[in-house]
């Protein structure tokens, strides 16, 4: 990325983009709502226009597809209603719709530049409907084997043909539906504005683009409002090392006056990258933060909601913690299970149990970090920790209110104090419960570094400030994504 300068980004009255290309003046067209927030969580608008608009494509067209073949096949005298075909059309347009987007979420197919992209080869577009189809095809002869009633001919057919159809059409027209990527202007072309456009790269998903990087104080640099008109900006942060001597606020106020969205820094990878970065961070930020103290009524449903989703995980996987068990037993020596201090709640340590993945002897020399690909797992080891099975015992710890389901992740005392010495706000984790999956398990790689937990702390700061029920719900069902594909297993 090129910083705009006088040259070559600035010639004469006219801005450039970093391509180098000139830019007329032509207004703004550009989303007015890019963020939503939802119970203190924050949704690209995009995505979930996106999202929405496939549903009622999917739907839709499996209807049409399912009624047309029902009536084209079907004996001119043994047409069936409409009407009695519509719990079936609805039941059905239902089953495509869920099967085949949670199908394609699998699939990484709601990031936009993944989206993007396979629309050029449609390999992860022809897998997500094979199994949609496959999955549709095997729950219909269940549900026919279990209540025999006979479906029109072709109606099965057609409602697939329709739902793939209209899934079909709106990948097509997906830059039609989002458009491009939304230009975001950086005021600051030092390390802060670096390390902005870094985030937007690595976890933007293609939805937002730096259209340039500028200094207002160097010469030449016309009013910021001016600058922002002809790049299109949709975005403007004020991401400068130092802004002394810079007369901006004026320009950022007339940019937020006419629509745009204005955030510092923190704030807008906050808002819309659902991380709040450390080296951006004033102790003031969550001094003065009201979400990070929780009302009596917010602890008690959060611990109604620990106590009845661990319940319901212990008798669910009650079968599975009885072969694991006896498979550890037979694997290798020791006990089945393994328990190990963390730091929870307010600093307090605690004993967080687990399946026994490793050797008995793989701390002799003391504590170290786990790492991918570990000599000291066992064979049994490596699997339930590649499925996550490992964890499950910390349902335990989450009964007894040591823990919660969704948290960050709790670290051993010896690492917590090397990493509060050398990672700044790192002991604002302590301010809510350890989970056993969290915000940060499910948007950063396992790591096992001090790096790898500086970047983990800025997701886990995003949930600290940011936690709630609904966002609860939604890392749950995103960990279901991880486990069943193996992601950030170690």
């Amino acid at each position: 990325m090129v910083a705009a300068r006088r040259s070559p980004l600035v010639q004469g009255e006219r801005w450039v983009t970093p391509a180098g290309k000139p830019v007329e003046a032509k207004g703004w067209d550009g989303w007015r709502v890019q963020v939503l927030r939802v119970f203190h969580h924050y949704f690209s608008a995009k995505k979930l226009t996106f999202f929405l608009v496939e549903s009622t494509a999917i739907a839709l067209a499996c209807v049409l597809g399912a009624a047309g073949c029902a009536f084209m096949f079907a004996p001119a005298g043994l047409r069936p209603p409409l009407q009695g075909l519509l719990p079936t059309l609805l039941g059905l347009s239902a089953a495509f719709v869920f099967t085949f987007q949670f199908t394609m979420y699998l699939l990484d197919l709601y990031d936009l530049r993944v989206a993007a992209e396979d629309r050029q080869r449609g390999y992860r577009f022809l897998k997500a409907a094979g199994v949609t189809a496959a999955m549709v095809g095997v729950g219909t002869l269940v549900v026919a084997l279990a209540y025999p009633v006979q479906l029109p001919p072709g109606m099965l057919l057609g409602g697939a043909m329709g739902a793939l159809a209209g899934t079909l059409a709106v990948r097509v027209a997906i830059h039609a539906l989002v458009g491009e990527p939304s230009p975001v202007l950086l005021i600051g072309d030092g390390v802060k504005a670096r390390s902005v456009m870094k985030a937007i790269e690595e976890g933007g998903e293609g939805t937002y683009k730096v259209v340039a990087m500028v200094d207002p104080r160097r010469e030449g640099v016309g009013p910021l409002e001016e600058m922002a008109t002809r790049l299109k900006a949709e975005y403007v942060v004020q991401a400068a090392d130092d802004m002394r001597g810079a007369n901006w606020v004026q320009g950022l106020l007339r940019c937020r006056l006419e629509g745009r969205l204005v955030y510092d820094a923190a704030g807008f990878c906050e808002r819309v990258l659902r991380r709040i970065p450390v080296q951006f961070l004033r102790a003031s930020d969550f001094a003065f933060a009201d979400e990070l103290t929780q009302s009596p009524l917010r602890r008690g449903c959060k611990r109604l909601f620990d106590i009845f989703v661990a319940s319901l995980l212990l008798v669910l996987a009650s079968p599975v913690l009885v072969l694991v068990a006896i498979a550890i037993k037979l694997d290798s020596q020791g006990p089945v299970f393994y328990r190990q201090e963390r730091v929870g709640l307010g600093g307090k340590s605690y004993w967080l149990w687990k399946f026994r993945s490793m050797r008995t002897d793989a701390e002799k020399n003391g504590a170290v970090w786990a790492k991918a690909n570990d000599d000291r797992v066992t064979r049994v080891g490596r699997f339930i920790r590649k499925t996550r099975m490992d964890e499950i015992p910390q349902v335990f710890n989450v009964l007894v209110g040591e823990m919660s389901f969704v948290g960050p992740r709790p670290e051993r005392p010896v690492f917590v104090e090397q990493l509060k010495q050398q990672i700044p706000f790192y002991g604002l984790r302590e301010a809510v419960k350890p989970g056993i999956t969290g915000w940060a398990q499910i948007r950063y790689p396992y790591g096992a570094s001090v790096e790898d937990a500086r970047n983990k702390l800025e997701f886990d700061l995003y949930y600290v400030k940011n936690g709630s029920l609904f966002l609860d719900l939604g890392i749950i069902f995103h960990t279901v994504r991880h486990v069943l594909l193996g992601r950030g297993a170690r």
